[in-house]
């Protein structure tokens, strides 16, 4: 291996720290994970509305859940975006109102 002229002239315990630094910042971007598009909240909102038992306040947590599951980063996702999620599939009756939270319209 040929070590390149200009690296020779840093000291080895400088050049490692360097590297060491090097190696945990690509080790955090490659940990990083994915914010959810629309379309996998929806999915996901789906899906929890078919296997879903119990107060609707809960509900949330359920579609929380299954996106992480699934490997994406939630911490962006609000409560009011998943419930608009929720109405609009309703409304175009890709879902039934199982949870009984749209009422009578």
């Amino acid at each position: 291996m040929t070590r390149d002229p200009l690296l020779s002239v840093l000291p080895e315990d400088a050049l490692r720290d360097v590297l060491e630094v090097e190696d945990e910042n690509r080790r955090r971007r490659r940990s990083r994970r994915p914010y959810p598009t629309r379309r996998d909240i929806a999915e996901a909102v789906a899906e929890a509305a078919r296997i879903f038992y119990g107060h609707p306040d809960e509900f949330p947590d359920l579609v929380y859940k299954l996106l992480e599951e699934r490997g994406f980063y939630t911490g962006l996702v609000t409560v009011k975006r998943i419930w608009g999620i929720y109405e609009e599939l309703v409304k175009k009756n890709v879902i039934a109102d199982y949870l009984g939270v749209m009422g009578e319209r």
